[in-house]
This record gives C-alpha cells, sequence and structure tokens, in this order.
C-alpha cells in the first residue's frame, strides 16, 4: 500500500522508449469502485497537455518512479470520457467528512491508502473528534468498513466504530478495546467516588452532632456525660494510686516523729531547795 499523496510528482518511465514522459499531477477517484481510476499525466514541453493513464495500463507503482510498458499507454481525455467526467467531478476523498450511519461524526479524512497491483482504495486516515475522545492521534478504517465515498462526506457503516485503529509510533489499537479500558477505569473511578462521599457525608454527620450537643444544655450534659465515659481508664487509676501514696507518707511522718509525752523533770535541771537556817 502507498498513500495518495506520494504518488504526486513521481516520474513517468516508458520501458518501451527508455524515456521519461512526464510526472504525476494527481490521481483521479472511482467513487462507486472505490478504487483510483487514472493518474493524471503532466508531460514536459511548452505545450503542457493534461493526459492520462488507466490505472490498469501501469506496469509498476515502484518507490522512486512509475513505469508503464510504452509511451502508447498515456491517453488524451477525448479518448477517455469516463475517466474524464470522474476528473471533473472531483471526488478527492481527502478532506471529507467522516460519518457513521448512526450520524456519528468521525472527523475528517486526511489521507488514503491505495494498494499498488490493483489501485483499490485500502483504507482510509483520519483524525477528529471521535480521536480526539479516545485516541489523540490519526487513526486508520479498512474500506471494507465504508458503504459510500463522496465528494464532501464518506459514510461508514456502524460496525466501523469498533473497528477502527489507532496509529500511534506504529502501535495499533482498536476503538473498541480502548472504550472497554477506559469503560473499567471510569467503573473504579465512579466506585472510590462513592466510597469517598459515603466517608464525607459520615463525618458531616458527626460534626453536626456535637455542634447540636454544644448549643443545647441537655445535649451539652449527655456529651459531657458520654465523655466522661469514653475518659481514659489508665488515667483514672493513676489518679488513685496517687492519693493512696500521699496518705502512706503521711502515716510514716507521723510514726516516725512521735508527740512528746508527760514525765518527771530532768534531776541536772532541777532547781536546789533553799539552805536551812
Amino acid at each position: 500500500m502507498r498513500k495518495s499523496k506520494r504518488f504526486e510528482s513521481m516520474p513517468v518511465i516508458s520501458l518501451e522508449e527508455g524515456q521519461q514522459i512526464g510526472h504525476v499531477k494527481s490521481l483521479v477517484v472511482d467513487p462507486a469502485g472505490k478504487k483510483v481510476a487514472a493518474l493524471i499525466i503532466e508531460q514536459k514541453g511548452w505545450f503542457k497537455e493534461q493526459r492520462f493513464i488507466p490505472y490498469h495500463k501501469v506496469k509498476s507503482a515502484g518507490s522512486d518512479a512509475i513505469t508503464i510498458e510504452k509511451t502508447a499507454s498515456v491517453e488524451r481525455a477525448a479518448s477517455l470520457p469516463d475517466i474524464v467526467k470522474l476528473a471533473r467531478e472531483k471526488v478527492g476523498v481527502i478532506g471529507a467528512r467522516l460519518v457513521a450511519e448512526n450520524g456519528t461524526l468521525l472527523g475528517n479524512v486526511d489521507e488514503y491508502y491505495v494498494d499498488l497491483a490493483t489501485g483499490t482504495i485500502a483504507g482510509l486516515e483520519f483524525s477528529g473528534n471521535l480521536l480526539n475522545s479516545f485516541i489523540k492521534g490519526r487513526a486508520f478504517l479498512d474500506t471494507i468498513y465504508v458503504r459510500t465515498l463522496g465528494k464532501e462526506v464518506v459514510v461508514i457503516t456502524n460496525e466501523a466504530l469498533d473497528n477502527i485503529f489507532k496509529l500511534d509510533g506504529g502501535l495499533q489499537e482498536t476503538v473498541k478495546n480502548i472504550r472497554e479500558t477506559t469503560g473499567h477505569l471510569w467503573e473504579n473511578t465512579v466506585q472510590k467516588t462513592k466510597d469517598l462521599g459515603t466517608t464525607l457525608n459520615k463525618s458531616i454527620e458527626k460534626v453536626k452532632k456535637d455542634i447540636k450537643a454544644a448549643t443545647n444544655p441537655e445535649g451539652e450534659e449527655a456529651l459531657s456525660a458520654d465523655r466522661e465515659k469514653n475518659e481514659d481508664p489508665a488515667a483514672a487509676g493513676l489518679s488513685a494510686v496517687t492519693t493512696q501514696k500521699a496518705g502512706l507518707e503521711k502515716n510514716e511522718r507521723i510514726v516516725e516523729n512521735p508527740p512528746a509525752q508527760a514525765g518527771p523533770p530532768n534531776e541536772e535541771n532541777r532547781t536546789p531547795p533553799p539552805p536551812q537556817a
């Protein structure tokens, strides 16, 4: 296959005469047959007459030149009325809108591929609305899914929507597979969003209850009671131990320093009686 634009300006060589006849100016498309009907040749010289080579007379479409068997393969417009009619209709394919039977607009045709052996249009390359949504880039569609090649619109079947290949650095993947992958990702995103919403709703309800309790005296008492119930039991136990320890320390001080007891006065400090006369 070859892109249609690559035919332009290619030299045309006659094998029998061994000379260049001219070069390819453009292609004539047969929309009903979905094929290239002829090559429009521009010849050398001052009087450049437009001539045609019916595609079935092309010997070979090489990488560097188009070859024909002999110069007689190049024909005047007067001898090819059907091809001239197609040329005047100017069904170029490129630039046409790509629309499915169900009314889906996929975009615009950027290029079409030609089977070198037969001239049949093998596929369309396009970009546009659907690509921006799913692929971001260019895509390829086989012409078996093309219903009508029109001058302004190319109509494709509904089945084509699941058989479009994206073209991204040689990687090909159908839009159907992309849709399935995107669908799974979307479902996971929706579920995670729902879970997050449920969690947020629960948090909001709790905040509302706390605000209501704080503004209502009865609710405040209930909230205080709940808070007392939820106090750390370890903290309460620590307070009791501290109180008990303080009592023990007080008892020890009493034992170490007993109160003074009444008894006879000390003989050393006793006042002697006065002398007798």
